[in-house]
C-alpha cells in the first residue's frame, strides 16, 4: 500500500492505493478495472474494517483499488461539499496514472460503506448531471464511474439516520445535499446495494428509496435485502470480525460479495 496526497483548491486529502503489479512474463499489457472505497463510520470518522480489507478482496479479483480519506465533520467543516470535489479530484488524477499502472478507466466503480455509501450515492446523482455538477465542481470531470457498490447505505439523511437535526447539519446545513436519491438522473450509473432487512442503525428505507428512484428512471440495478444482520458487517466474516463481536460474522450476508462478482460480470466490469 502506498499513500497519496492530493489537492483540491488548497485542501488536501489523502488516499491509500492499492496498485496490482504487472505480470512480466505476459506478453501484452493488462489493464485492470479500479474500485475506490468509502469506508463507513458515522460522518466522524473512517473505520479500518471497510477500508484495508476491502482494498484487498477487490484486489484478489484483479482490481486495483483506492481507499480514499474523504472529507469528515471536523470542528464546523461540513462533509459536503469537499467530499464530492475530493472524490472529483481523485478520479481526474486517475486520468494521469492510468499508462504508469495499466488501469482500465472505463471499469472504475465506486463502493460506499454506510455513511461513505452517502457520498457515492450523491455523486451518482449530484456529479452525473451536467445541468447541476457546476453547482460543485467547476472543473471538467475527466474519468467518470462505470458503476457503484453501495453497502448498507446512508441514502437520505431524513430517513432514519441521522438521529438528531443537529448530526444533519454537521453533515450539511445545505439540503441540497441530504437526499442523494434527489437528483438520479438519466446519466446516473448502474448500481449494486445491499442491506439486511432489520439494520438498527440505518434503516432499510434508505436502499430502498435508492432502489425505487433507479428503478422508475430505467437505471440498472440489483438490490439484495437479507433477512438478518447487524450494521457494519463489512465482508461479514472473521477477517473484519471485531474480536469478540460474534454478530459481525454472518455467512449469510456474507454472499454479497460472491453476488457483487456475478453482478459485475453481467454488466461488463469483469
Amino acid at each position: 500500500m502506498e499513500k497519496k496526497k492530493l489537492n483540491y483548491q488548497g485542501h488536501s486529502f489523502e488516499l491509500d492505493t492499492y496498485w496490482l503489479d504487472p505480470f512480466n512474463d505476459f506478453d501484452k499489457q493488462v489493464d485492470h478495472p479500479l474500485a475506490i472505497i468509502f469506508p463507513g463510520g458515522r460522518f466522524t470518522f473512517q473505520t479500518d474494517r471497510e477500508a484495508q480489507p476491502i482494498a484487498l478482496k477487490f484486489a484478489s479479483e484483479g482490481f486495483h483499488a483506492i481507499v480514499l480519506h474523504y472529507q469528515l465533520i471536523d470542528n464546523g467543516v461540513p462533509v459536503y461539499p469537499l467530499a464530492l470535489q475530493e472524490t472529483a479530484t481523485t478520479l481526474n488524477w486517475l486520468k494521469t496514472q492510468a499508462i504508469n499502472h495499466n488501469i482500465d478507466l472505463n471499469r472504475i466503480i465506486l463502493v460506499g460503506f454506510s455513511a461513505g455509501g452517502h457520498i457515492v450515492a450523491n455523486f451518482n446523482s449530484i456529479m452525473t448531471d451536467p445541468n447541476i455538477r457546476s453547482r460543485v465542481f467547476d472543473t471538467k470531470i475527466k474519468v467518470m464511474p462505470k458503476a457503484n457498490v453501495l453497502c448498507y447505505p446512508v441514502i437520505d439523511l431524513s430517513a432514519g439516520y441521522p438521529k438528531t437535526n443537529e448530526h444533519r447539519l454537521a453533515v450539511s446545513r445545505d439540503t441540497f445535499y441530504w437526499q442523494s436519491q434527489r437528483y438520479l438522473n438519466k446519466y446516473s450509473k448502474p448500481t449494486f446495494i445491499w442491506q439486511t432487512v432489520d439494520d438498527q442503525t440505518v434503516p432499510v428505507q434508505n436502499s430502498l428509496l435508492y432502489a425505487e428512484k433507479l428503478n422508475q428512471l430505467g437505471i440498472s440495478y440489483e438490490l439484495h435485502l437479507f433477512g438478518s444482520g447487524r450494521h457494519g458487517l463489512a465482508l461479514g466474516t472473521y477477517v473484519t470480525q471485531r474480536p469478540g463481536v460474534e454478530d459481525h460474522l454472518n455467512k449469510f450476508a456474507a454472499k454479497w460479495w460472491q453476488l457483487e462478482i456475478n453482478w459485475f460480470k453481467l454488466i461488463g466490469i469483469l
